[in-house]
């Protein structure tokens, strides 16, 4: 059986700054400063030395669980790590960061509660952490439920995600999603490990179809977007709540 590790050499993103879930992710970090800035899931730092510029940071650190991937960031300019975070602790100290982007991560451990108690252990009591994520309550998957088909962000085997999907096969459903999350239970859980929600918004996905039906999808995406329950994805802005130590 492949590890995590073989999963993602191939797999892990590159680029991606014309994503709009990214271009929300930067423009959301622009209203912010920081000194330290820790990109969970790095990919190539592509997307990590923008945030670097958006935020103002001196520094930034990413892990990342590819060894290609963590070359390239390095080469990119970011201190990145090799680092299972399902698994493995941060090689950091307590309070090191004042911002934290962790994009299109969570759904990929099976450890949630290990993954958000890092994350708070080595954000500052005044820093902020920026999370997004697949909506399993997105308007397409509750009408592919209601059609029969399963949601888009869940998979019923390794091998076959693309199984049950409507208009997905072969490799277009390889995503590796472990955990997905209805916004309720997204804010439930971030709330249980010490975090208060500052900001929630909804994000359309990046189609590249030049179909019709594609067209008027996304524009319909971006109208349910507003919504952010109902959003294909959804984005959040995580502070520390004031009795977390």
């Amino acid at each position: 059986m492949k590890t995590p590790q073989d999963f993602y050499a191939k797999r892990y993103n590159i680029g991606g700054l014309t994503e709009e879930r990214v271009r929300r992710c930067l423009e959301t970090f622009s209203r912010y400063k920081a000194e330290s800035l820790l990109d969970i899931g790095c990919a190539d730092g592509a997307i990590t030395a923008e945030l670097k510029k958006a935020v103002g940071a001196t520094e930034a650190h990413g892990l990342e669980i590819a060894t290609g991937a963590v070359e390239a960031a390095r080469a990119n300019g970011i201190d990145a790590v090799l680092l299972n975070v399902d698994t493995g602790d941060f090689p950091f100290p307590d309070k090191r960061f004042d911002a934290i982007y962790c994009g299109e991560v969570i759904e990929h451990v099976f450890n949630t509660d290990h993954l958000l108690d890092e994350i708070s252990r080595v954000l500052t009591p005044q820093g902020f952490c920026v999370l997004s994520t697949p909506n399993l309550a997105g308007w397409p998957n509750r009408l592919a439920l209601l059609m029969g088909f399963q949601p888009y962000p869940t998979s019923v085997a390794p091998k076959h995600e693309a199984a049950g999907k409507f208009l997905i096969t072969g490799e277009e459903g390889q995503w590796g999603h472990i955990r997905v999350f209805t916004l309720r239970a997204l804010n439930q859980v971030v709330q249980a490990h010490g975090f208060r929600v500052v900001s929630v918004q909804g994000c359309p996905v990046t189609v590249n179809s030049k179909s019709w039906a594609s067209r008027y999808a996304s524009l319909f995406d971006r109208v349910m977007s507003r919504f952010p329950s109902l959003s294909n994805r959804v984005i959040l802005v995580l502070k520390k709540d004031a009795t977390t130590k």
